[in-house]
């Protein structure tokens, strides 16, 4: 089971089931909780700013509770932030970069002990240096 020294058990559950909405996975991709993720949580809370913490924690808190269509619509209305007047409008562009952004940086990292993510988009971080001088000489 998972811990974490910022989230309590309902804030974790909130989390995994917000992940499992937003990145549901298929035949290819795994799921947010398929991904095992969740388990490196503090690694990014260790690094956020206590006020922003504190709002994350208090919409896992009330997500918690609240039923998935109800999260899935909640999610859609941030995603429209740009329509809503302001300070309304505000409130929504914090709330998805908040939920969203842990999510997808979670899920991305590619540090959990499930199926890689990284492998499934084809993607490598490795950084190939080449010659110069031989790649002159070859074209000349």
């Amino acid at each position: 089971m998972t811990t974490s020294k910022h989230l309590n058990a309902g804030q974790l559950a909130a989390l995994q089931r917000l992940g499992d909405i937003l990145v549901p996975g298929d035949s290819e991709f795994p799921s947010f909780s398929q991904s095992g993720s969740i388990e490196h949580v503090d690694r990014m809370l260790d690094y956020m700013y206590e006020s922003d913490l504190s709002g994350v924690k208090a919409l896992l808190s009330i997500f918690r509770f609240t039923p998935s269509f109800l999260i899935r619509g909640i999610m859609l209305l941030t995603e429209k932030q740009g329509s809503v007047p302001e300070p309304l409008g505000q409130v929504f562009r914090m709330a998805n970069l908040g939920l969203k952004g842990v999510v997808m940086t979670l899920y991305y990292s590619d540090l959990g002990a499930g199926p890689s993510v990284l492998e499934v988009i084809h993607w490598d971080s490795k950084i190939v240096e080449r010659d110069d001088d031989a790649q002159v000489s070859e074209a000349g």
